[in-house]
Parts: structure tokens; C-alpha cells; sequence
């Protein structure tokens, strides 16, 4: 009852404490919440997605259908399909109920229906759904308008095509866009399909770019169907590979001027100077539709940006704001659907346009450039796009993921790293030398160090490329902190999916920290990405067109791309809000360079300075979490420095093995003897800086030893720190000549610590921590995943200013 009693007081006390340093702190804070106030986050849209998808369950039939005036089965689809990307299986009871209503249905005649059966059927992945995907194809196939002024199209029904010469391009996107999920799921499409398609979406283009409903080469284009072509136009052209060119060698023209898609870059320019998420342009209504078919435009064509619109965050807001907040719904008044409709158009648009972004592709080149090198950045158009599909939905990987492009100048114009910290991996490819001006190059360098990765292909193997990387590498680094080296096969990255020959698979890297921060690909990859296809294309009687020995340097080159972003993100890409709320979060707080509570960096022989980011994160972590103003400048002292006892908590991290002298464990002693504390961690789990830990506590306290701290224990269970006693933690096993297995399991937090007088004065953590708050998600790297990492080093913080003596004011 007594100890209950003192940690009652010790709480209170601790309340009043932090409670009068918020209240100094609420200057500092009050123009950052403001300027939050506006911010779309993550949060925010999660809430309005999970609200809307509860309320569309609601409405669902006993016999597992949404009612509808007509196309029952096609609303029942797009609800299906809209549950599907919320987040729901195909095992859980709206989204089973919904299937088997599907499946014993009667298959439709009507095209839109036909289309949507074909996406949830590749949505759920379901085997048995092949025979009826097939059958959905071939009507689809059949119907296609093969005479008059809408060849290539499709109209309502799919029962008389031969004899109906019309037509519309909503059918029309609908019926590419079921062919385009059967093909991806392995369903054989013909080939002529896509080339009837993709002639008459280009014959239909108005003359200022867009697309009307129905017309060819008029002016009546509307942002529903412009937004629609510019998604036929990317899905067609991703179906048409052209092996043709090969040369006699079987390799594939790599080196010659890109081709620009003119008719793809014409509707994107329309939908730049047309944007809006408040109407559909020059279509009155049809808003939901409109919106639903932006998304898909945005995602396929890897635009973040139509001019300077960032069409998820601005239609996010609108749909979030329209939302009826009684019944989570969406009113179709005026946008000529019904309600289920408009709220799974508008569900569809939230879910899939939040997906994670993998890869940012870089557009980069210098002001003055010779014109036949303008697009050098993108002589492999689909590299990218090919390699996040590959990787989206396999085994331990988000079921979607997206890419986009990055126009570097643009990014750079506010000097933040926000634009280009959404995806994980940067990506810049190239022929010839990359030339990034300062900003740009300091923008880079603070991607590395927020977590990011940098990944680098030589376009062509040329020598103005490789040195031109190299020069990039300095400019980044200019003291000579990392340069680039060739990987041995001791790298992870020659086995995180695939094992790979380092011999013949060459790769270079530039290490940052607790990894490799950044690679180089001297052999073009990029050109065998750009020609992969989901299924090995076949002519019309099944046979294998392409010869084996180019399938299997594709198969390859995929592989060692799936390496190197499995090395790079741990299968754990983060959604693009997040990851742009995880670069702004420190944004203001680093500017706090003196405040009430300081902490410092020991300075030692075993990689000190492996995570050079890792104390300032815990400091802007502590600042969000309880509102406190703490230096967001930690400082780096050695144990002999006259100003140690000025830092109210030190932090200690390594790599490697490390010594220390018996003067600096005595100062060390007196240092913890005055109630402050010592965290450390092995960065991503390092075994010879865990032995020198060990060594080194041991020799401070020859009478104490590391214990395990129970899970009981306050600094996991106490109501004022976070609650801590499950914690996802990455692991990571190999075998010699083997991949690397593990995961990330879910357990009680593993901490040791050293008592003095019966409160932990060290805090150690074998796994890692330290890189985990870089942000990093290595697949090689053992240790906290970061949103843990940051709970656990708060919780450590403050249960340090809960000691005596444990609050030290900056001087």
C-alpha cells in the first residue's frame, strides 16, 4: 500500500511538472498548431473510410446484394470492390456474402456489369474464379466494336455488338479497365483488343486533348472521360510491348530516344488546366464518377500533380468534407447516381489513392540540355510502374502499392523534403550527367537522413552517368562521410528475396548510418523492367512469343530489383500521408536549438554516430507527445567532458566493439548517481557492440548486472507513458548460401536495465532502436519497428525526468 501510495505522489508530481512546462511551451506550439490545422492527415481519412464502409454494410442485403433501380449486380460489384480496398478479405462475412451472391448469379450481358465482375473476381484471387473470368473476357472480347466511327469501343450491352455501331467511352474505360485486372491476374487477353483500343482512344482525343462521351475528335471533352482516356491510354500502352525490335542478339533497343506518348501527355495537360475536385469539368454532374475515375488517372500515370494540384489531397478534403457525418454516407443530389454508388466511387477514391507509394521516380535534368536528351530521366517509361507491380500483392507485401513521378524543381521550390519523403526509395536513372542544384542536393541529402533511400540506374552503362552519380555522391557528402563501393556477397541485399550471384549481379553502395543508404546499378535494369509483363505473352493459339533466353534476363533483372527494395523498405512501405506526416513532424520543433531539457550523444570508438539523426528524433518525439519544448539539438560529449552533468539523460549507440577508460566509468558513476539515466541500443542488434555494452557495465558495476525489466514493470504499464507491454519488433535469420527469413513478430518489449537504489539508471536494448527512429526498415536490420522505437524511447525519456535531479534547464 505504502510503495502504491509513493507512486501515486511520484505521478502527481510528475502531471504538475510537465503541466507548467506545457504551459511555457504554448507559444512555441500555438502557430504550429495552426498551421496543422488545415494539414489532410492520415488519421482523418482513416476515420472518414471507416465510417463510410460500416455505413455501406448497413445496406447490404440479406442475400448478401445491394439494391439498385437496375444493375444490381454491377452496384453489388463496385460495393464488393470498394469493401475489398478498405482494407476487408475475402473471408470476412459482407465481403463472402457479397461473392457468393455474385457467383450463383446469372452472368450479365450489360458491359459495365460484365467489367466490374472481372475486377472483384482479380480482386478476391480466388482460383475457382478463373473459369468465369475467362468466360467474362471472351464476351468482352467479342463485343468490342469492330466497324464505324467507334471501333475499338464498347457500348451498353455485349450481346449485339456486330450489328450496333454505337458506343460510349464510359463502357468503353469500363471494359479496358476489366480487361486490364484479368490480364494482371493471368487471364489471356488478345492482342488485337488493346490495339482496336488504343487506335480509336487516340482517334476520339479532342483537338484540345481531352475526351467527350461519345464523340470523335470534337470539343465536348469533360473531365469524367478525359481522366478515363488518360487511364486507357497507360493501360494500353503497358499491354503493347513491342518484341519486335529485339535485335538479332535477342536484346532490346535500350539506348535510342525515348518515345513520348503524345496522346497520353495531351489529356494530362487538359486535366492541368482544367483541374478541379469541386465539379467535373465540363460535365455539369457526375461528380463520384468523375473523382473515381481521377484517382485511377493520378495512380496509373504516376502523377502526384495535375500542374500544381496534388488531386489526392485536394479531393480527399472534398469527399471528407461533403461526407454526412450522422450516417457516414455520401448524397449523389445532382451527380445522376444513387447513394450506394456515390459511396463507394467516393470509398474507392479515399483507399486507393492512400495506398503507399513505393518508388518516387525522379525528373531531373539540367536548365540547358540538348533536345534529343529532354526526357533522359524516363527512357524507360514503364521501369518503375512495372517493378511496383510486380512487387504489389506477392507474399509480405501491401495487396497495392503505387508509384509516382517527382519533378525535382518543383519539389524544391519550398526548400521542404515532404514531395520527395512519400515513397521510401528515390529512384534516377539516366544516360547522362544528373545536375541538381544546391537546394536540390540538400533536399536529398535530408531524405537520406530522414530514412530514405536513393536508388541509381545507368541507363545505357555510360561513363557520363557513372560519373556523374559520383560527383552527386561528393556534393552529398562532401567530408568524406560515404562514398560509393562495390557490394560484396556478404550484403544483405544479395539474398533479402532471391539469392543472387554477386559476381555477375554488380552493385554498388554508398553506406549511411545503420545501412546502405544508397545503391548504384551500373548495368541498365531499367530496360529489361520496362519490357515485364504479369503473364508471359502468348499469340492467339497459346503459344510463348518471346524467346526464353530474354524472358529469363527480364526474370532476373526483376529479381535483383525486388532485392534491392526489399533491402530498402523491409516489405514495410508506410502510406503516402504518413510518411509526409513522419518529414514534416520535425519541421518546427527543430527549430527549439535551446530548451528546458537536454540530452546528449555519448561519443565512443564503436560507431558512435551510427544513427546521426536518432537522439534529435527522440527529442521531437518527446516535444509532439507530451508538449514539452526539449532542444531538439542534442549534444555529443565524451564521457571525460566537463559539461556532463549539464544534460538531463545520455543516449549511446553502436555498431562495433568498444573500450572505455576507468576515469570515464567513474564520471559515468557520478553522472547516474545524481538520479539521471544512460539509454543505449545495438544498432540493428550489432553483436560486437552488444559484447562491449556488457563488458563495459559490468566493469561499472562489478556488483550489479544487466536484468531483464519485467513487463510489469511502470515504464511499460504506467497510465502517463504509453502502454507498451506488445510491441511489433522486426527479426531476421540466415543460413549460409540461404535467403533471409524472419518478419516481424508480435511480443512483450525486451529492455535490460541496471537498478540503483530501486530505479533503472541504465536502460539498454540489445535489439535496435536507434536506426528504427531514422525511419529505416532494412529487412536486415533486427531491432523495434519505428513506430514502437519512438514509443519506447519516450517512454524511457520520461520515465528518466521522473528521478531525481532528472530535470537539467539548458544553460
Amino acid at each position: 500500500m505504502m510503495n502504491d501510495k509513493r507512486k501515486l505522489t511520484r505521478i502527481a508530481w510528475a502531471r504538475r511538472l510537465l503541466s507548467a512546462i506545457v504551459c511555457l511551451a504554448i507559444l512555441l506550439q500555438v502557430s504550429f498548431v495552426s498551421a496543422q490545422n488545415n494539414v489532410l492527415t492520415e488519421q482523418a481519412v482513416l476515420k472518414s473510410i471507416v465510417h463510410g464502409q460500416k455505413a455501406l454494410i448497413t445496406r447490404q442485403g440479406a442475400n448478401g446484394a445491394w439494391d439498385s433501380s437496375d444493375r444490381v449486380i454491377g452496384v453489388t460489384a463496385l460495393a464488393t470492390l470498394a469493401m475489398l480496398n478498405c482494407g476487408m478479405s475475402p473471408d470476412d462475412e459482407p465481403v463472402r456474402k457479397a461473392l457468393d451472391y455474385l457467383r450463383s448469379s446469372q452472368e450479365p450481358d450489360d458491359t459495365y456489369e460484365v467489367s466490374l465482375l472481372l475486377m472483384v473476381y482479380a480482386a478476391a484471387k480466388d482460383k475457382d474464379d478463373n473459369g468465369r473470368m475467362r468466360r467474362l473476357v471472351t464476351r468482352l472480347e467479342k463485343s468490342q466494336k469492330s466497324f464505324g466511327p467507334m471501333k475499338g469501343c464498347w457500348s451498353y450491352s455485349t450481346a449485339n455488338a456486330i450489328i450496333d455501331t454505337g458506343g460510349d467511352h464510359s463502357n468503353g474505360q469500363f471494359a479496358v479497365l476489366g480487361l486490364f485486372e484479368a490480364a494482371m491476374a493471368g487471364i489471356p487477353v488478345d492482342r488485337k483488343v488493346w490495339e482496336n483500343a488504343r487506335n480509336h482512344w487516340e482517334r476520339a482525343q479532342s483537338g484540345d486533348g481531352g475526351w467527350g462521351y461519345a464523340s470523335v475528335g470534337g470539343n465536348d471533352a469533360t473531365g469524367s472521360m478525359t481522366v478515363a482516356g488518360i487511364a486507357v491510354q497507360v493501360m494500353t500502352s503497358a499491354m503493347l510491348l513491342d518484341d519486335e525490335k529485339l535485335d538479332p542478339d535477342g536484346n532490346p533497343p535500350c539506348c535510342i530516344k525515348p518515345e513520348v506518348d503524345e496522346s497520353l501527355e495531351r489529356g494530362l495537360r487538359w486535366m492541368t488546366n482544367h483541374f478541379s475536385v469541386a465539379r467535373n469539368p465540363g460535365g455539369g454532374g457526375w461528380k463520384y464518377y468523375y473523382l473515381y475515375g481521377l484517382e485511377r488517372a493520378g495512380r496509373l500515370s504516376g502523377r502526384r500533380f495535375f500542374g500544381e494540384n496534388d488531386w489526392y489531397r485536394s479531393g480527399a478534403r472534398q469527399l471528407i468534407g461533403i461526407q454526412s457525418k450522422r450516417t457516414g454516407l455520401w448524397d449523389p443530389a445532382g451527380n445522376a447516381t444513387d447513394t450506394n454508388t456515390a459511396t463507394c466511387f467516393a470509398l474507392l477514391f479515399l483507399s486507393k489513392g492512400l495506398a503507399p507509394v513505393l518508388i518516387n521516380k525522379l525528373k531531373y535534368g539540367p536548365e540547358n540540355v540538348r533536345n534529343d536528351d529532354i526526357d533522359d530521366w524516363n527512357r524507360q517509361p514503364n521501369d518503375i510502374r512495372n517493378l511496383t507491380a510486380r512487387l504489389t500483392g506477392a507474399e509480405g507485401w501491401p495487396k497495392l502499392m503505387t508509384w509516382q513521378v517527382v519533378d525535382i524543381k518543383q519539389a524544391s521550390k519550398d526548400g521542404t523534403v515532404g514531395d520527395i519523403n512519400q515513397a521510401p526509395v528515390l529512384y534516377l536513372a539516366g544516360s547522362i550527367r544528373p545536375e541538381f542544384d544546391d537546394r536540390q542536393i540538400e533536399m536529398m541529402r535530408e531524405y537520406v537522413n530522414l530514412g530514405g533511400f536513393i536508388l541509381a540506374v545507368n541507363n545505357c552503362g555510360t561513363v557520363e552517368f557513372r560519373d556523374g552519380f559520383n560527383e552527386l555522391i561528393e556534393k552529398l557528402y562532401p567530408n568524406g562521410e560515404t562514398s560509393l563501393q562495390r557490394l560484396t556477397a556478404e550484403h544483405p541485399v544479395y539474398r533479402t528475396e532471391y539469392l543472387l550471384d554477386a559476381d555477375s549481379v554488380e552493385l554498388w553502395g554508398a553506406e549511411f548510418g545503420c545501412r546502405t543508404a544508397i545503391m548504384y546499378a551500373p548495368d541498365d535494369l531499367a530496360c529489361l523492367w520496362n519490357r515485364w509483363l504479369k503473364k508471359e505473352p502468348r499469340d492467339n493459339d497459346g503459344d510463348l512469343i518471346r524467346p526464353a533466353e530474354f524472358s529469363g534476363r527480364i526474370d532476373r533483372a526483376m529479381k535483383v530489383g525486388t532485392n534491392i527494395i526489399t533491402y530498402a523498405t523491409g516489405r514495410e512501405p508506410v502510406n503516402k500521408l504518413k510518411r509526409q506526416e513522419l518529414a514534416n513532424s520535425g519541421d518546427d520543433e527543430s527549430r527549439v536549438s535551446r530548451g528546458l531539457v537536454q540530452i546528449a550523444q555519448i561519443r565512443h570508438t564503436g560507431g558512435w554516430d551510427t544513427a546521426p539523426t536518432a537522439a534529435r528524433n527522440i527529442l521531437t518525439a518527446v516535444n509532439r507527445t507530451v508538449g514539452l519544448t526539449a532542444s531538439t539539438e542534442p549534444a555529443t560529449v565524451l564521457l571525460s567532458d566537463e559539461h556532463l552533468f549539464d544534460y538531463s539523460m545520455l543516449v549511446m549507440h553502436g555498431r562495433n566493439g568498444f573500450t572505455t577508460t576507468a576515469a570515464e566509468r567513474e564520471r559515468l558513476r557520478k553522472y547516474l548517481f545524481r538520479g539521471r539515466l544512460l539509454m543505449a541500443d545495438a544498432c540493428c542488434g550489432a553483436k560486437p557492440f552488444d559484447r562491449s555494452f556488457r563488458d563495459f557495465m559490468q566493469d561499472l558495476y562489478p556488483e550489479r548486472k544487466l536484468e531483464r525489466i519485467p513487463i510489469d514493470h511502470e515504464l511499460f504499464t504506467s497510465e502517463d507513458l504509453h502502454n507498451l507491454q506488445k510491441v511489433n519488433r522486426r527479426v531476421t535469420v540466415t543460413a549460409q548460401n540461404a535467403t533471409l527469413e524472419g518478419g516481424v513478430v508480435n511480443g512483450a518489449p525486451f529492455l535490460e536495465g541496471i537498478k540503483v537504489d530501486g530505479r533503472y539508471v541504465v536502460i539498454y536494448s540489445k535489439h535496435d532502436i536507434s536506426c528504427a527512429l531514422e525511419r529505416q526498415a532494412s529487412i536486415a536490420c533486427a531491432g523495434y519497428v519505428t513506430d514502437d522505437a519512438v514509443r519506447l524511447s519516450v517512454n524511457i525519456f520520461l520515465y528518466s525526468m521522473l528521478r531525481k535531479g532528472g530535470l537539467v534547464t539548458g544553460q
